[in-house]
């Protein structure tokens, strides 16, 4: 999956981890003579998995390896980016669940570019189900097809940290936590299943943008 090593020279300067809609950024610097390269197999395949057109796939790559020029992206290093776009956040535990989701193999600590696009593609061009599947897995941190009150507020506290909101008042997570389960709890379990997740964020627009922002 993705990158193959090569002896071919790319050039490419002012390129960073980001697309036309600056989804990504870290600092802007220039890369030379890097040894790695986007196979014709993984450009196909991306193609067919994704609805980026190959000179989007190419314009990502770039920018990936602008800062991953291994050709793959840890978690360190993913932090970095939500960082520079989020300076006066913390965004370490933020991110540790949106790795996660980008990373669902727990035995390997970085992803490949190809699976890096596939992630990326559900963000900026997925369908709602598809965006709402994502937010879902977010918030199931342990993976049990359910989110309980405590994984959704240790999500809701990280995003408030990564953003640098204040947590009080209205943007008190345990308060958002309790109301959002009033509300789409629908069967009192105190627990959110994903069809109770999936009705709530489409029949509520004040939830579905403090759960699934990329709606």
């Amino acid at each position: 999956m993705g990158c193959t090593g090569s002896t071919e020279k790319k050039k490419r300067k002012n390129t960073t981890l980001t697309s036309s809609d600056d989804s990504f950024g870290l600092h802007n610097r220039d890369v030379d003579e890097i040894k790695v390269e986007l196979s014709d197999a993984t450009i196909s395949t991306l193609l067919d998995e994704t609805k980026f057109t190959q000179e989007e796939i190419i314009d990502w790559w770039h920018g990936f390896l602008a800062d991953c020029p291994s050709g793959l992206l840890d978690k360190d290093k993913f932090i970095d980016v939500y960082q520079y776009k989020y300076p006066s956040g913390k965004a370490k535990g933020f991110c540790d669940h949106v790795f996660r989701t980008f990373n669902p193999d727990k035995r390997t600590r970085a992803i490949d570019f190809e699976r890096f696009m596939c992630a990326i593609n559900v963000t900026l061009k997925g369908t709602s189900d598809e965006k709402l599947n994502w937010a879902f897995t977010m918030y199931d941190i342990n993976g049990d097809q359910r989110i309980s009150k405590k994984e959704m507020l240790n999500v809701l506290e990280a995003m408030l940290d990564l953003l640098g909101k204040d947590k009080k008042g209205p943007n008190n997570p345990q308060k958002q936590v309790d109301r959002i389960f009033l509300r789409i709890d629908s069967n009192h379990d105190n627990y959110i299943s994903k069809e109770e997740f999936f009705s709530g964020c489409r029949a509520d627009e004040n939830i579905r943008a403090i759960l699934a922002p990329y709606y």
